[in-house]
């Protein structure tokens, strides 16, 4: 295939791809989540302040957020998108959805110098264009967005015999998500010799990478993995629970139940489940702000060539030189890539997991050519037109399910509602002596300092800023005329004597408030988000 026949087919991908991902982009999802608020108001605060909304300076590692610590990487590119597009949803998720766009490009190239084949690098960009596990990540902000195109480019250039640069996009990939700074750098492990035979690549080695493995080691890093890890606090008091309540002896319990065991066992379950057609072709993840419920991570036509593919990519690790070094590398990265994911307590993480991207088309995409190849060059074009046709046509049953049932039906885990709140009171701000939300769906203030929005160094200085920190937690009780109350005892709060204060409630479903309603603010399947009262 010449290289002018790729110009049309790979345009249309791309620009069908990217046309997805912008489709709409401010309301599917139905809102943003609390993730989101965080780093786009953390953004916005680092464009007016050159500071996070703690006043943490030019944040290099993470930032501090919730008290989760995310990676920093992704406010220095929402920045430029919230100068242009102002303080809006569209200006928070352009970038990812330009990067997912973007993605297409490098993942082809990379498939492109794998196999120097036009029509497997078709596929695979085909495939990141329109699969579920990169195309729902890249409509919101996700830090593994950056992963992946970071990853991608870094293998396109490996893939070119590029190393010094591919170390640079891998290098970068550290500051963007935790994950990686588990997988990069066992990654490049076996590149060691050869990076550390030149001056060049041993320089970016040592700028990039080294840092990066120190902050590790940091407190803000490890307060990450006390949320994440396996070893949690609820894994401990199971294991002290199997230990009670067994009928084995006392030595043997404990060295039955015991922490190592629980890792081990657990990581083990989990690693073999990002393989397991379950997970990437049948119902992907078990929480549905990642995966829409009934389909997997990848569609569903590629099962047999995935499988295929693997056992295509051992076999040739036979072939030339240059193709067993490559093989060889992306057999690692294969068998590498769940790991930073297994070693959490969640299983079938979709978003942890995507440092398996985007060597999963890659394999998939060499399972369809080859399959392709046991045929005689006459039947092949009407067998490549039919898989690309019932590919389409499971995208198409995604993409309408993405857009319209998934939206209604799940807008309560992207949170909805919070948007309408904060606009609400706004309107009514200079009618009360107290604005009061529930944080029965989570951190109302996030929202209310994206939403309004409210000016970071204003929220600094304001005496009624009220937080402390417990439990690996910043918990952010009002700030100004707001006051940020437990669901459970808001009721008790609005009830205590302020014979002269005027209180603007907004609660949740379950704990009803005393008051006169004033309206309701419903999900997008009607059940009923926020009860506003006045008081």
């Amino acid at each position: 295939m010449a290289k002018r026949q790729i110009i049309i087919p790979l345009l249309a991908i791309f620009l069908l791809g990217a046309g997805l991902r912008l489709y709409r982009l401010s309301h599917v999802p139905s809102a943003l989540n609390w993730d989101e608020v965080s780093h786009a108001f953390n953004a916005y605060s680092l464009l007016i302040t050159g500071a996070d909304q703690w006043g943490q300076k030019l944040p290099v590692s993470n930032f501090r957020a919730y008290g989760d610590y995310p990676a920093a990487l992704n406010l220095y590119f929402t920045v430029p998108s919230v100068w242009l597009f102002g303080v809006t949803d569209f200006a928070a998720r352009f970038p990812h959805a330009l990067i997912g766009s973007l993605s297409i490009l490098t993942v082809f190239a990379a498939a492109y110098y794998w196999k120097r084949s036009w029509k497997l690098a078709l596929l695979a960009g085909l495939f990141v264009a329109f699969e579920p596990w990169t195309f729902l990540p890249s409509r919101a902000i996700f830090q593994s967005n950056w992963t992946v195109i970071l990853l991608s480019l870094g293998l396109a250039l490996f893939l070119k015999r590029r190393l010094t640069l591919a170390l640079v996009f891998w290098g970068l990939s550290l500051y963007a998500y935790h994950n990686t700074r588990i997988f990069v750098p066992l990654l490049v492990l076996p590149l060691l010799p050869v990076i550390l035979r030149r001056w060049q690549t041993t320089l970016v080695f040592l700028l990039l990478f080294i840092p990066a493995v120190v902050f590790l080691a940091l407190p803000s890093t490890r307060a990450r993995s006390t949320w994440v890890g396996i070893l949690d606090q609820g894994a401990v008091a199971r294991i002290e629970e199997q230990r009670n309540s067994g009928s084995l002896p006392v030595s043997l319990s404990r060295l039955v139940y015991n922490r190592p065991v629980y890792l081990v066992f657990r990581a083990v379950s989990n690693y073999l489940g990002y393989f397991s057609p379950r997970f990437l072709f049948l119902s992907g993840g078990t929480q549905y702000q990642y995966s829409v419920p009934g389909f997997g991570v990848l569609n569903l036509i590629n099962l047999p060539f995935f499988y295929l593919g693997i056992l295509f990519l051992i076999k040739n690790l036979k072939s030339s030189k240059n193709q067993i070094t490559n093989n060889r590398f992306l057999l690692w990265w294969l068998l590498l890539s769940p790991l930073p994911a297994a070693i959490t307590r969640d299983q079938y993480a979709v978003i942890r997991a995507t440092t398996m991207l985007p060597v999963v088309q890659l394999v998939a995409a060499l399972g369809v050519m080859g399959v392709l190849g046991k045929f005689s060059l006459r039947v092949r074009p009407t067998l490549i037109l039919t898989f690309i046709v019932f590919f389409c046509l499971f995208a198409v049953r995604y993409f309408y399910i993405y857009f319209t049932r998934y939206n209604r039906d799940y807008s309560r885990d992207w949170q909805y509602g919070y948007k309408i709140a904060v606009n609400y009171a706004k309107a009514k701000y200079a009618q009360y002596d107290k604005i009061i939300f529930t944080k029965y769906y989570g951190e109302p203030h996030e929202f209310v300092l994206w939403h309004w929005p409210w000016s970071p160094p204003v929220l600094l200085s304001d005496p009624a800023f009220a937080w402390d920190y417990h439990s690996d937690w910043y918990w952010v009780d009002g700030f100004d005329k707001f006051k940020f109350v437990n669901d459970w005892e808001i009721i008790n709060f609005v009830n205590s004597p302020h014979p002269t204060e005027k209180y603007l409630i907004f609660s949740g479903p379950e704990n009803i408030v005393p008051g006169t309603e004033l309206t309701r603010i419903n999900f997008l399947d009607g059940n009923p988000a926020f009860i506003i009262k006045e008081l």
